[in-house]
C-alpha cells in the first residue's frame, strides 16, 4: 500500500505530526512517501528529506495564495500523483488551494483522500483582531470545498467534531476521531530541581490571552514572588512591556528546533495556557511528552486534555490573578507526581505508537 502525508503551509509542529504517522506506517509494511513545503526543509531529517516531494514555500496567507496560483505547483503534483497513484493521501494543515488539488488527483487516481481538520470553524473570529479575523471566513469557504471531495476527516476533540458539524452539514464522508500524534521525542530526564520557568510559547495574539499571562508577570514582581517566566516565539516579539519585567525572559529565534524547544519545556515547571479560544492545543500535549504540567484556561477543547489536579490546573477565562498564582503554587508543590502524569498520559494517547490502533479503522482492509 503507498501512502503521501504532508502538510503544504508551513507550521513547524506538523513536521512532527507527518513524521509521526509516516514513520509508524512503514513499520506496517507501508510504502510512504511525503508531500512538505519547501520551508519544512530545515526541519527534517536526511532519511525523510529522500522521501520528500517539495511543493511550495507557502507559510501565511500571501505565500498560500502565491502558491495556490503557481500553475507550476499543480503541474508538479499532477504528474507525481498520477504516475505514482497513491492509494491513500493524508494531509495535515489545510493549505487553502493546493490541498484542493491534490483531493480532486487523489480522485483521479483511484486513491482515498484523507484531510486532518483540526481547526474546523471560528465562531467567535472577533478574538483574533485583525486581518486574521476577515481571513477566516474565506479560509471556511475553501476547508468546506475541499471538504467535498474528501472521504475522510479526521478530527482529534470532542470540541473539533462540534465546530465541524456545526459548520459543514453537507459532509458526506467519513468523519475518524483520531487524537494528535506526535513523534516522541521526550522522557523526563531533568530533575525537577532544575525546572526553573513559567512559560508561555507564543506568539502573544489576543486568541491566545497574553494580557493575562503579562498580569500574572506584573503581579508576581510587584509581590516578590520569585516565579521566573519566559516567552518563546518564532516571531518578533514588538511589544516594550515584555521586556521590562525583571522576572520575564524573551525568547525569539525564526527557526526554532525540536531539540532547543525541548530544552525550554523540560526547564519549565509548567506551560501556561491562558487562551480565549482552543480547539485542541499542540502546546498542552508537546508539554506533556515532557513531562511538563499545564496551567490553562478551560475554553474549547482544553478541557479535554488539561485534567484538573492530575496533568494541570484549569481556571475559568475571567479568573483573577491571584487564582492563576493559586493554581501556580499547586503545580509547584505537586510537581513530582504531576510530571509523572503528565508523561504516562502523552504515552498512552498522543505518542506515535498510538497510530496502529486507527489503522484498521482508517486503512479498512488494508491494515
Amino acid at each position: 500500500m503507498k501512502i503521501y502525508v504532508g502538510s503544504l503551509q508551513y507550521s513547524p509542529i506538523y513536521k512532527s505530526h507527518c513524521c509521526a504517522l509516516g514513520k509508524q506506517c512503514e513499520k506496517y509494511g507501508y510504502s510512504v512517501k511525503y508531500l512538505f513545503s519547501r520551508e519544512y526543509e530545515w526541519m527534517l531529517p536526511e532519511e525523510v528529506k529522500e522521501k520528500t516531494i517539495f511543493i511550495g514555500e507557502s507559510t501565511g496567507i500571501i505565500s498560500a495564495l502565491k502558491d495556490g496560483l503557481n500553475f507550476k505547483h499543480i503541474q508538479k503534483l499532477s504528474k507525481i500523483l498520477l504516475e505514482d497513484r497513491p492509494d491513500y493521501i493524508y494531509m495535515y494543515n489545510y493549505h487553502p488551494f493546493l490541498n484542493y488539488y491534490i483531493a480532486k488527483l487523489s480522485k483521479k487516481c483511484g486513491g482515498t483522500f484523507i484531510q486532518h481538520v483540526q481547526e474546523p470553524y471560528v465562531e467567535n473570529k472577533e478574538v483574533y483582531k485583525g486581518i486574521k479575523q476577515y481571513w477566516l471566513y474565506m479560509f471556511e469557504y475553501f476547508q468546506e470545498k475541499l471538504l467535498k471531495k474528501t472521504d475522510i476527516a479526521v478530527i482529534s476533540s470532542n470540541r473539533a467534531l462540534y465546530l465541524f458539524e456545526k459548520r459543514y452539514q453537507n459532509f458526506f464522508g467519513r468523519k475518524i476521531m483520531i487524537p494528535l500524534m506526535y513523534e516522541d521525542m521526550g522522557n523526563i530526564t531533568s530533575n525537577i530541581e532544575d525546572r526553573t520557568y513559567i512559560t508561555f510559547i507564543g506568539p502573544p495574539v489576543a486568541a491566545k490571552g497574553p494580557e493575562t499571562f503579562l498580569k500574572i508577570v506584573e503581579y508576581s514582581e510587584i509581590h516578590n514572588l520569585g516565579f521566573n517566566f519566559l516567552m518563546i516565539s518564532r516571531s518578533k516579539v514588538k511589544d516594550p512591556r515584555y521586556y521590562n519585567k525583571n522576572n520575564l525572559k524573551v525568547f525569539h529565534k525564526n527557526k526554532i528546533s525540536d531539540v532547543e524547544m525541548a530544552e525550554f519545556i523540560r526547564h519549565s515547571l509548567m506551560t501556561i495556557t491562558p487562551y480565549k479560544v482552543a480547539t485542541q492545543s499542540s502546546v498542552v500535549l508537546t508539554s506533556y511528552m515532557y513531562g511538563t504540567p499545564v496551567i490553562s484556561t478551560d475554553v474549547g477543547g482544553l478541557c479535554e486534555v488539561v485534567h484538573h489536579l492530575r496533568t494541570g490546573y484549569l481556571l475559568k477565562e475571567n479568573s483573577n490573578v491571584e487564582e492563576w498564582i493559586n493554581g501556580i503554587d499547586f503545580i509547584k508543590d505537586n510537581l513530582l507526581e504531576m510530571s509523572e502524569n503528565c508523561r504516562n498520559y502523552f504515552v498512552a494517547e498522543f505518542s506515535e505508537i498510538n497510530w496502529p490502533k486507527y489503522f484498521k479503522e482508517m486503512f479498512g482492509d488494508e491494515s
